[in-house]
């Protein structure tokens, strides 16, 4: 299934360890896109929780009041380089810190809980210590757009209701194919800055809530990315479609033109001679007035 707008390499930076600040190289410098009003604080923390997709360890941030948590974003293309100032970085990684709803992080947890307890006492994990920080903002928030509420308000019990997910992603999906045809992204099945492709505005919506849909899978187990997959009923990728279209932002590959003979002249006679063509009156003309000269590889033949 599409992934996203662009080809890239999006990775949580699972791999991202800190050096102690003693080992850590003078002018040693990371590029990063973040608000504001997060770099005018100097309380961030960063924690480090289960990636909801993979169930591998990522990176998060939360900010100096513990209210709103941020996901980390690396792009790494490889071979790249960063120019500051005067200086050559040669980590040429670009790091993105984004809000990420709590819903995405807490929905592995809600789906797999095998009793009606808490969402606080729910979002516990000996892996991952650091998410009673996860905890502390679910226990404030409203699931009701994901499961159904059990017992007293106060008491903060939701059980994992899927016919409620379905839709309150489709709804998401909705609004981010919406936007990303305002925005003009391209994709290789609607357009691209690079080949322009006449699609009926059924075919280009259908394309782009394709997209939309890889999109929010990347914060989706794959079985339920798979059901949300036939939820909005996309059409499914046969294996002819994925081997006939090219890579993202390109049009299908063409079947290559041969050029040139594809027969050994070199030799006397050619095979296929039988299936000759009928000769128009020019050509049986120009064969008699040659008639009776040699050939032209008899020139080259061994003496």
């Amino acid at each position: 299934m599409p992934r996203s707008p662009s080809k890239r390499v999006k990775e949580q930076n699972s791999k991202m360890e800190e050096k102690p600040a003693e080992n850590r190289p003078k002018g040693d410098q990371t590029v990063m896109f973040m608000k504001d009003s997060l770099c005018a604080s100097s309380d961030l923390q960063v924690i480090k929780l289960k990636h909801p997709r993979t169930g591998t360890p990522a990176v998060y941030v939360l900010d100096h009041n513990q209210t709103k948590i941020f996901e980390m974003i690396s792009f790494d293309e490889g071979h790249r380089s960063w120019f500051i100032g005067s200086k050559v970085m040669s980590d040429g990684r670009l790091y993105l810190i984004s809000p990420i709803d709590v819903t995405y992080l807490t929905l592995p947890y809600l789906i797999t809980a095998e009793k009606n307890v808490p969402v606080d006492h729910l979002l516990e994990d000996t892996d991952y210590p650091d998410i009673k920080h996860l905890a502390s903002l679910a226990k404030t928030r409203d699931f009701s757009h994901v499961a159904d509420q059990k017992g007293s308000p106060d008491l903060g019990v939701w059980r994992y209701n899927e016919e409620l997910t379905l839709n309150w992603l489709s709804s998401k999906v909705e609004k981010l194919s919406v936007l990303l045809q305002d925005k003009k992204i391209p994709t290789s099945a609607a357009q691209s800055f690079t080949f322009v492709r006449t699609a009926s505005l059924e075919h280009t919506q259908e394309a782009y809530k394709a997209l939309a849909h890889g999109i929010i899978a990347d914060y989706l187990s794959e079985d339920l990315s798979k059901a949300l997959h036939k939820h909005l009923k996309l059409p499914e990728i046969t294996s002819k479609q994925k081997t006939s279209k090219g890579t993202e932002n390109e049009p299908p590959s063409k079947k290559q033109k041969v050029e040139g003979p594809i027969e050994d002249y070199s030799k006397g006679k050619v095979e296929g001679e039988k299936n000759k063509m009928p000769q128009t009156a020019k050509a049986k003309a120009l064969a008699k007035s040659a008639a009776g000269t040699k050939n032209i590889m008899a020139f080259f033949g061994k003496k």
